[in-house]
């Protein structure tokens, strides 16, 4: 009686679909009207600057292989990149397709528009994660900083990560879209892996792609793990690790499933999900054994060496298209079936 509760405060809220719809039908799993998602290029407007040696790309790196794989991608598109580092663990791979490399500090604004200007930066991308939490470390800020920080009414992700791009704008930097440089890191609809997810997997996706997409519009996370018909954690400012290694502890690291998408109107500029071989590696360990990412908006990283750890573990991978705005799993005929 308190499952069959829960359940029907989750289908009022729209996670889950009305009772009346047979569970594993693929053809008929909602029946509310699908709405096919908006093609990425249609999303913001944009464009790409012609490569300019007097004006090289800038790029601006958080952590992880992500920058890397973008400065790989605009040097063979003809661009010279500087990349302007926060961290550094990838700053050796970074050089290798970067005419410099130059480290700033978090929060020092002034002094990190003087080095763009040196470099006569014109055009941004942003690539790899900076963690919000790092604001609680009480890194020092210049009066720049402050002042646009204290502007911000929220201090959510997109707002922060909006501040940035005015404070570049009020410069002359325009900030270009991530996904213009890794189109080909997206993947369509499909099941990755040699193990298919099981029926209760599948519930379980059903319920946990609308959780997600919620979480996501009002920019708390863009992850959650349920098992069971139950959420086992929320991503929020601890980041997807933290999130994983909780959702294990809760889930007593017997199964799990890991869901990611991207954000209702996704700004492609900044903060696409994004999974690589650590995302799996994080999982094993805490005994979460199916991935769900959401079709042509998440960033795949080395998807080969993905499927190839997923099959050795007999892991699950997949992608779906699902409703950009409900989360809900689309009648795409694309889509893998919900039952196999």
């Amino acid at each position: 009686m308190i499952v069959t509760f829960l359940q029907n405060i989750a289908r009022h809220l729209g996670v889950l679909p009305p009772s009346k719809t047979p569970t594993h039908s693929f053809h008929s799993a909602y029946t509310q009207p699908q709405t096919p998602p908006m093609p990425i290029s249609l999303q913001r407007p944009t464009y790409l600057p012609t490569p300019d040696s007097k004006h090289p790309l800038g790029l601006l790196c958080g952590t992880g292989n992500l920058p890397v794989r973008v400065a790989e991608r605009a040097q063979a598109m003809g661009y010279e990149v500087v990349a302007f580092t926060l961290f550094n663990d990838n700053k050796r791979a970074l050089k290798s397709f970067c005419k410099e490399v130059v480290p700033i500090a978090l929060g020092q604004v002034e002094a990190n528009l003087a080095l763009s200007r040196l470099h006569n930066i014109q055009h941004v991308v942003f690539a790899g994660k900076v963690n919000k939490w790092l604001l609680f470390k009480n890194p020092k800020l210049d009066a720049r900083a402050l002042q646009a920080l204290n502007k911000l009414r929220q201090r959510n992700d997109d707002q922060l990560m909006l501040g940035v791009i005015e404070l570049l704008a009020e410069e002359g930097l325009s900030v270009l879209n991530q996904s213009d440089f890794l189109q080909d890191h997206f993947l369509g609809p499909g099941i990755l892996t040699n193990t298919k997810p099981s029926d209760n997997q599948w519930t379980d996706c059903q319920f946990g792609y609308p959780l997600a997409k919620q979480m996501g519009r009002v920019d708390v996370g863009q992850t959650v793990v349920v098992h069971q018909g139950m959420a086992l954690a929320i991503e929020a400012i601890e980041g997807t690790d933290e999130c994983l290694k909780r959702a294990g502890k809760w889930g007593r690291k017997r199964g799990g499933t890991v869901i990611k998408v991207a954000k209702p109107n996704q700004d492609q500029r900044f903060d696409i999900p994004t999974v690589g071989l650590g995302t799996l590696k994080r999982m094993k360990k805490e005994g979460l054994n199916v991935l769900a990412t959401e079709a042509h908006r998440t960033f795949f990283i080395d998807p080969e060496a993905m499927t190839e750890f997923a099959n050795k573990h007999s892991m699950v991978i997949l992608s779906t298209i699902i409703d950009e705005q409900t989360g809900h799993i689309s009648n795409d005929p694309n889509n893998p079936p919900l039952s196999l």
